[in-house]
């Protein structure tokens, strides 16, 4: 008897401590507000049996962004999601695009931008390559590249990309677009964006 209420107390101490973590940590998460409207795109137009439908170059059909550059994939079902069902390929049917979306910061603030990367795996080309600008800084294909050479639409493999940045102004506009010049059908796939405050 003695024996068996130690287990019990013990067993209630590990799952309060296992309550106490799980609530810490979703205390530091909620601390980390994304400051982009509809990072995961999961608000937006309906889509087609196809899977998928195009944006064109000026739409701002997918709610807190902008289509730049040129036509966009936006993605339901033709592929597996990062986060949530919807994703976007930074190219058309065809196009070679990007997006963008404008938010508030603080002048010399520094902020952490995320973002789930893979590639459409269907065309010729393995190697995607994607860019982003934000504050005035641009970062290149050389950073945000993903090889889709055994990748499938069930098993797109996708990657966390992070890039820390200051902002310059009281609003900045974050633009994510293709570095690609070939394969204007299947392009890097973007997922679950997010831009945090970081701490001191």
């Amino acid at each position: 008897m003695k024996t068996s209420t130690g287990f019990l107390t013990g067993t209630m101490l590990l799952a309060s401590l296992v309550a106490l973590g799980a609530d810490g940590e979703k205390t530091a998460k909620e601390k980390e507000v994304n400051l982009l409207v509809n990072g995961s795109f999961e608000e937006g137009p309906e889509i087609g049996d196809m899977g998928f439908n195009y944006a064109e170059k000026g739409s701002k059909d997918i709610k807190g962004w902008e289509v730049t550059r040129a036509q966009i994939d936006y993605i339901g079902d033709y592929w597996e999601a990062a986060d949530g069902k919807r994703s976007i390929d930074l190219h058309g049917s065809p196009g070679l695009g990007g997006i963008k979306q404008t938010f508030k910061t603080k002048k010399g603030q520094k902020y952490r931008l995320s973002f789930s990367l893979a590639g459409n795996p269907d065309g010729t080309i393995n190697e995607k390559k994607m860019g982003v600008k934000v504050a005035g800084k641009q970062v290149d294909y050389e950073e945000f590249t993903f090889n889709v050479e055994g990748k499938s639409r069930s098993n797109m493999g996708w990657t966390t990309q992070v890039w820390d940045f200051t902002a310059t102004d009281k609003e900045t506009t974050l633009e994510l677009f293709t570095t690609m010049t070939m394969d204007e059908n299947y392009g890097a796939a973007i997922d679950n964006v997010s831009v945090v405050e970081l701490k001191e």
